[in-house]
């Protein structure tokens, strides 16, 4: 054997530091986005989202009382601002991991690999786990704050 065959080249990074970069962009989404997004644009007031609800509900029972057709509904928009954080996070999470699988198929660093995926992985554990802690607080409010509207 030679020298030559001997000496390790050194492999570009590209996918594996793409990964990462995306991953650790992914995580800071999912956890400081939506305080950027309340910052940017503010909520509606909860009195104003209240008050839209009781105004369509009450036409929907009077369409019914009435037995006419229930007004339409607004056509919904598409892009919604409200979700862009996790929309945003998902997707970046999406490509860490996969940049993190090209990285460790193309024998690159294995580190920047496993950093990669890793992250990835923690921002969709970090929607599933957000996920389960809104259907836990459905649960105990139908359990516990709304009794006997179950039986």
């Amino acid at each position: 054997m030679t020298t030559a065959e001997l000496t390790l080249e050194p492999k570009s990074k590209t996918f594996g530091i793409l990964g990462v970069i995306a991953g650790f962009l992914a995580l800071l989404s999912v956890l400081v986005g939506p305080a950027i997004r309340d910052a940017i644009i503010p909520p509606p007031p909860a009195e104003k989202q209240l008050a839209e609800v009781v105004v369509s509900l009450k036409q929907h029972i009077a369409a019914k009382l009435k037995k006419t057709p229930a007004p339409p509904e607004p056509p919904r928009q598409r892009f919604s601002p409200r979700e862009l954080p996790y929309t945003l996070s998902l997707a970046l999470a999406a490509v860490a991991i996969i940049g993190g699988a090209v990285s460790y198929l193309r024998r690159e660093d294995h580190r920047y690999a496993y950093v990669a995926c890793g992250v990835g992985i923690a921002t969709l554990v970090w929607h599933a786990l957000i996920l389960a802690l809104a259907a836990v607080i459905l649960c105990v409010i139908l359990r516990y704050v709304l009794p006997d509207a179950l039986s």
